[in-house]
């Protein structure tokens, strides 16, 4: 089960999607930090929807059995995928210095309330990341595929389905941690100008990523 559970984690860590591009951004954009904050969000949500599998997976099949669930969740992450990349667009900023991000870094004693910002900065790339997998119906219907295809045949005990999830989830968080710091570590050897574009960049790719998603579900 454990076994498992990490080469699936892996075969996920290595899709190319939104989930991946708000990492690097984050990363490239704050530094490593808020590269995990975002990984942070997206854990979060993962958890929730394997207590759902695992707890209360009668109530997950009676919501997408919704009329027209498919359609209004798809609707809503392809707009909140749009929302996040059109932010990116028009409204990236030059990153700070690495020197200025690890003096932040701390976080210990506000300085002139610039600790205090940049902790709402980071809650606020942890909730990004939170959304992002939690509205994405990609997300939902994947679950529902480990539940039925995986965990249903395998006829696993609660205790095996739980190292399963451990494994799975596990790996994500290493490699989730990775990227983060992967971005950052190429964030320094970005000019201020290079790293706006890299930003600008990924911000297209996360509005055509929600322009598919929509286009998809109507």
């Amino acid at each position: 089960m454990l076994i498992q559970g990490v080469l699936l984690g892996i075969s996920l860590s290595f899709m190319v999607g939104p989930l991946l591009f708000a990492i690097v951004q984050a990363g490239i954009e704050r530094g490593f930090r808020a590269g995990l904050a975002v990984a942070g969000g997206i854990w979060i949500s993962d958890v929730l929807y394997v207590l759902a599998v695992f707890y209360a997976m009668d109530t997950l099949v009676t919501v997408t059995a919704i009329p027209n669930f498919k359609l209004w969740a798809g609707l809503s992450g392809g707009m909140l995928l749009v929302a996040f990349g059109m932010g990116s667009l028009f409204f990236s900023r030059t990153p700070m210095s690495g020197n200025q991000t690890e003096h932040i870094s701390t976080l210990d004693e506000p300085i002139e309330g610039g600790a205090v910002r940049h902790r709402r900065t980071y809650v606020a790339y942890l909730l990004r990341g939170f959304l992002l997998n939690t509205v994405n119906p990609f997300t939902v219907f994947f679950w529902l595929g480990i539940a039925g295809g995986v965990l249903a045949p395998n006829g696993w005990s609660d205790r095996q389905v739980m190292i399963f999830f451990s494994g799975m989830l596990g790996t994500l968080v290493v490699t989730d941690t990775l990227k983060a710091y992967a971005a950052k570590r190429v964030r320094r050897f970005l000019t201020p100008e290079h790293t706006l574009w890299v930003q600008r960049g990924i911000g297209l790719l996360l509005v055509l990523f929600g322009a598919v998603l929509v286009f998809r579900v109507l």
